[in-house]
């Protein structure tokens, strides 16, 4: 059965100097109130109906409340001698970064597995010479920020956080998300690209429907790259890792409330991210920081609210424009198996990134494809495509027998509206104890609590193995003394 007809209007209208130009944005709008006007099969009208209500209905989000713990205790499992935090037994390390690491856990409690990212909240120094790396400093409240928004976030395409323990007297805070089986995507070997085109168009749909719903929310992840998309066990891909997220209020359509980071956020504009997926808007050296305007885009598309037309990219701006940028990057990797623009040093790429043209490997003629990298990775922001755009494109849905049911699985507006106020940001981390006293005598008191219990288990253990060694010297005595 052939898929109904798609409107292809919104597509590439003409091309000049490599910028793609393209038509309004309402063809999304049109398509999902009146999505099929074309002719299809009479037979397929019912079922279709019926498969789309009840799609409908079993999309409905709910959302437990994160467990917040506020006390740590580490121990050895006595049998195997694994490391316990609270009732996570640690099995392996399964991740490291710039952020912290994460480490594969099982809850001894339901025997599930778990992935534990453990974040220090402690700042550390910047490095000499790593200037254009990302800032360490303010870690604490990174850690609070990404907790923040994992804590309102619910989405089948965005990786869930389970529980927050977080103790006042420890320098680390322990984040349990779900634990992705498929782990992560892996897009290339030795001998290049590894996954097929189907493959590729189904990860991308899965990218796309989990970043709509963040810039939906006002949630500029800024990290888009395949390191940080994991794999469920039945292979549906899961957007992590929201350690240089920006949340605004304003981006999701509600009224800007105070930004008391904006001087950090200003910084990470520049520095936040993976050099090789930054936006060319992201790669000048020279904007002004200090001119004490805020360079945050109120733009609910991808920033086009200014009025500059893109060309001068001195002036950097947060916009949802870096994502799409960076979902571009993130398909030309996996399509190709290399990135597309390339150097050999992160400065050299970083003037290699706004000037360089975007090129095709020669055996490729797919034109579809072609268009829509072109699109994503259009060095002018403002005329840079949309999501919404991106949806309705040929080359996205040209598989999809009906393309309705995932516009509307990739629809962001069944879900409730996240708000991450200031309070949310300032309370989803306990304040670290700073007296130093105090802070002593708390880890003394639980360093001797858990001395004293793993001593008693020791005694037990013993008393428990010599019993009879006991018994038989007992009676050795008893026949010694009547004896002699």
């Amino acid at each position: 059965m052939r898929p109904p007809t798609i409107d292809t209007s919104h597509r590439r209208q003409s091309v000049q100097g490599g910028a793609v130009l393209w038509k309004s944005e309402d063809n999304l709008a049109k398509s999902r109130s009146t999505p099929h006007k074309s002719k299809r099969p009479e037979t397929v009208g019912r079922s279709f109906s019926q498969r789309l209500q009840k799609f409908s209905l079993s999309r409905t989000p709910t959302r437990s409340d994160v467990v917040t713990t506020n006390t740590i205790s580490k121990d050895y499992d006595p049998t195997t001698g694994n490391k316990m935090i609270n009732h996570y037994m640690i099995l392996q390390e399964i991740g490291r970064g710039v952020h912290g690491k994460v480490k594969l856990a099982r809850d001894t409690n339901t025997g599930e597995c778990v992935a534990i990212k453990i974040v220090d909240k402690r700042n550390r120094k910047r490095q000499l010479g790593h200037s254009l790396r990302p800032v360490e400093g303010e870690s604490e409240h990174k850690v609070r920020r990404e907790i923040a928004i994992l804590k309102k976030c619910v989405h089948p395409h965005v990786v869930r956080l389970l529980e927050v323990m977080d103790d006042p007297a420890s320098r680390k805070i322990y984040m349990v998300l779900e634990n992705m089986k498929g782990g992560e995507l892996i897009w290339k070997d030795e001998d290049g690209p590894r996954l097929s085109i189907e493959r590729v168009k189904s990860i991308f749909r899965d990218v796309v429907s989990g970043l709509d719903y963040l810039h939906y929310q006002g949630i500029i992840h800024r990290d888009i790259k395949p390191a940080n998309l994991l794999l469920t066990e039945d292979q549906v891909v899961k957007i992590s890792d929201f350690g240089v997220s920006y949340f605004n209020q304003h981006l999701a359509g509600k009224p800007l409330s105070n930004l008391p980071d904006r001087q950090m956020d200003r910084e990470l504009a520049e520095t936040a991210g993976t050099p090789a997926f930054f936006a060319p808007e992201l790669c000048s050296t020279t904007c002004d920081t200090d001119n004490g305007e805020d360079n945050i885009s109120n733009s609910n598309s991808n920033g086009n609210g200014n009025g500059n037309g893109g060309d001068d990219l001195s002036n950097v701006r947060i916009t949802k424009a870096i994502d799409v940028w960076a979902l571009g990057v993130t398909l030309y990797c996996l399509l190709f198996g290399k990135c597309p623009f390339m150097a050999a040093t992160e400065f050299e790429l970083f003037d290699a990134i706004p000037v360089q043209p975007l090129t095709f490997p020669a055996n490729f003629a797919d034109q579809d494809c072609k268009d829509l990298l072109l699109g994503l990775l259009t060095k002018n922001p403002d005329a840079r495509m949309t999501l919404d755009q991106v949806k309705v494109h040929p080359w996205v849905i040209s598989d999809l027998a009906y393309p309705i049911i995932w516009w509307q699985e990739a629809d962001p507006r069944q879900y409730k509206t996240v708000e991450v106020t200031d309070d949310d940001v300032n309370q989803a981390v306990t304040i670290m104890v700073t007296n130093s006293f105090l802070s002593y005598i708390l880890l003394n008191s639980q360093r001797k609590q858990q001395r004293q219990q793993r001593q008693s288990k020791y005694i037990c253990t013993y008393m428990h193995t010599h019993t009879h060694t006991h018994i038989y010297i007992y009676i050795y005595i008893f026949l010694l003394f009547f004896c002699f």
